[in-house]
């Protein structure tokens, strides 16, 4: 994670612009009179999330936390980054020689990880000692569709066949062992940690492989699941979500995760389209894993055992349970999860799984029984208060349900949210029939000392929602000469072609005049990172005191290396990065690579070229305000509300601001038939 990006997943934008000029609730958004220029009417929008702002009267611009705070204070985007910084507790300094060292050394392991599964995966397929794992794949339903998807791998019997093999593709014995794919006994013998069983290939949320979770074949063999070794900077259960990578596209768009327990469930769900779901690999739902599906998810629902006496057991002893063993796994940590819900503005619900079964029975056996249940899923809280008072008798005597309430209490009030806190108590006062929710609130906070939580303001909603990936191609779009499938790759384009020779801003503006459109603006990437390279590439453009090179390594030395990469448009850097162990996105990219190499070459090709690509750039930026504005005026109508942000006579309502951009997406589409 870049620092800019780090910035921004640590400070909300609603919470920082909030404290500068009053916003009102407009629906899913947030509106104020722009404190950029004087106004009677509200034309100041903030997309929570977006985590971004916009103007749609007199200043028409907009972005994100970085642009806010540069044009409020007047000052450049590197005095932003160190005010913004110093505000988040981010650490600003350049990269030092050990610091890329230890960077290159874990993209080298992540190549081992990754040819490792290469070579489970063709094993499985077609080696004859793979046969009884091919049979328990089919056995469990997985299609070969399914099978390819999750990469899914055969170990072999042998104690050093997968050591051998890395050996020949140029890896060390060492890093085998620290990519955690081997192991060395007391006498320092090197041998294969997997051996005889079904290899799933573990994740990054980037999709990068980063260790494996491997089924015993043999049910003699022990552990039935062994997991790769805990290795920093590569391997962390406690900061990993299985299948994430695959699920994230349905988690952004429903804004719903639903959180299984193993591997099989999680493959399982997606073969049958339930692709928002992921699995926490066997240990307690954690904070980092919350953090990472804040970015994406509203809501989280988590699959729960239906064994009400285990779930309390684990309510009442799970500070025992991880005090006596650190290896103690725990699914479900209601006082944790309560607590870190509110913290990121997560809905938790639970469902319950039919007695006896896992979520890949459910789905195996019927589909339409696990939508029910997800349709059904309960409030964390109203499901804990559930779970601890089934025991208890219509007719329990006040005793009874006294100890009850002890028990729930310090779960129940373990939430930062005050007005959370308030109803859970109040509903657990009902069950009980203790009398007012108020009265046994005050006495948890005076009675429960190790899980008191003093009253704190609100937060305002938070999202941490990556910018969401537009597809690039469209109905009567023209081609360009380079074809890009992500907003991101055109965006990596574009910068690299500008760093390489800055004086081409001036054609890439030219090309925008040409269909009567403003000038490139940081809008027109939705990547943090480019954002900031190109407000800086223009403040250096406009100075002559110094090269661009000096400047950019000046102002953004924690960018340096993206821009060193990006600068670095030849075919022997790519070739350099492939033979450091980068095989996995940059395979699948390389011929996209090449192609961009060859015309950034070219100055003929990339006129048209890049002048193509702004023009894209520009045209997303615009169907993403028209997209924002549709929706915002959606909100307002559905609330009662005038949808009139501004009363300049420019754009007048959204319906004129939509109208205006309509007509530059024209001008740009003619544009770039031509």
């Amino acid at each position: 994670m870049s620092v800019t990006d780090d910035i921004k997943s640590r400070l909300d934008i609603v919470q920082y612009i909030s404290q500068i000029v009053p916003l009102k609730k407009a629906g899913r958004n947030l509106t104020a009179c722009c404190p950029f220029h004087h106004e009677k009417t509200p034309s100041f929008v903030v997309f929570p999330e977006r985590q971004s702002w916009h103007c749609f009267g007199a200043c028409a611009t907009g972005g994100d936390i970085f642009t806010f705070v540069m044009k409020h204070e007047n000052i450049d985007f590197p005095a932003a980054l160190i005010s913004l910084a110093e505000r988040a507790g981010v650490e600003i300094k350049p990269r030092s020689d050990d610091q890329r060292r230890i960077d290159e050394r874990i993209e080298r392991l992540r190549g081992v990880v990754d040819q490792t599964a290469v070579f489970y995966h063709q094993l499985l397929w077609d080696a004859p000692e793979a046969a009884h794992a091919r049979d328990y794949v089919l056995k469990r339903g997985l299609s070969e569709a399914t099978i390819a998807q999750f990469k899914l791998g055969y170990a072999p019997r042998d104690w050093a066949a997968t050591l051998n093999h890395l050996k020949m593709l140029g890896y060390t014995a060492q890093d085998v062992m620290d990519a955690g794919c081997a192991s060395q006994n007391d006498e320092g013998r090197v041998y294969d940690r997997f051996r005889d069983r079904l290899m799933i290939p573990i994740h990054d949320e980037r999709g990068r492989a980063i260790g494996f979770g491997a089924r015993a074949l043999n049910p003699e063999d022990t552990p039935k699941y062994l997991n790769s070794p805990q290795s920093e900077g590569l391997f962390d259960k406690s900061r990993t979500l299985f299948a994430l990578h695959h699920a994230r596209p349905t988690i952004r768009e429903s804004e719903v995760a639903v959180i299984v327990e193993g591997y099989m469930d999680a493959i399982t769900a997606h073969q049958a389209k339930f692709t928002n779901v992921v699995a926490q690999m066997g240990t307690a739902l954690t904070k980092p894993q919350l953090k990472l599906l804040s970015q994406y998810a509203k809501r989280l629902i988590l699959a729960l055992d239906a064994d009400a006496a285990g779930v309390r057991a684990t309510m009442r002893g799970l500070n025992v349970m991880q005090e006596a063993s650190e290896t103690k796994q725990v699914f479900f940590d209601p006082t944790a999860t309560l607590r870190q819900a509110s913290h990121f503005d997560l809905a938790i619900e639970v469902i319950t799984i039919p007695e006896g079964k896992d979520p890949d029975e459910v789905i195996r056996k019927d589909p339409a029984t696990w939508q029910t249940l997800i349709e059904m899923a309960q409030p964390v809280a109203e499901y804990l208060i559930q779970v601890g008072t089934a025991h208890l008798r219509h007719d329990a005597p006040l005793p009874e349900r006294e100890q009850a309430a002890r028990e729930l209490l310090p779960i129940l009030i373990a939430t930062e949210n005050d007005l959370q806190r308030q109803a859970n108590v109040q509903q657990l006062a009902y069950k009980l029939r203790l009398g007012s929710g108020r009265a046994l609130l005050e006495w948890a906070l005076q009675n429960v000392p190790n899980e008191r939580v003093k009253a704190q303001p609100q937060r305002s909603p938070a999202a941490f929602s990556a910018p969401t990936e537009v597809a690039a191609g469209g109905e009567g779009q023209a081609k360009s000469t380079f074809n890009v499938n992500r907003a991101a790759e055109r965006e990596r384009y574009c910068i690299a072609a500008l760093l390489q020779a800055p004086e081409r801003l001036a054609l890439a503006n030219r090309r925008l005049r040409e269909a009567e459109a403003a000038p490139l603006d940081a809008e027109d990437f939705t990547q943090g990172d480019y954002r900031a390279i190109y407000l800086t590439l223009r403040e250096g453009v406009d100075q002559d005191d110094v090269s661009i090179s000096e400047f950019l390594a000046a102002r953004l030395p924690d960018l340096r290396e993206l821009i060193e990469d990006l600068r670095e448009t030849n075919l022997a850097h790519l070739q350099r990065r492939l033979e450091r162990g980068l095989h996995g996105d940059w395979v699948a990219v390389l011929n996209k690579e090449t192609r961009v190499v060859a015309t950034l070459n070219d100055v003929e090709a990339l006129k048209t070229s890049l002048g193509q690509h702004i023009l894209e750039l520009r045209r997303l930026h615009l169907r993403r305000q028209n997209t924002e504005l549709q929706y915002l005026q959606q909100d307002l109508q559905r609330d009662g509300q005038q949808a009139t942000p501004t009363d300049t006579p420019q754009t007048g309502t959204f319906e004129g601001q939509i109208a205006v951009n309509a007509s530059v997406l024209a001008r740009i589409e003619r544009a770039m038939r031509h």
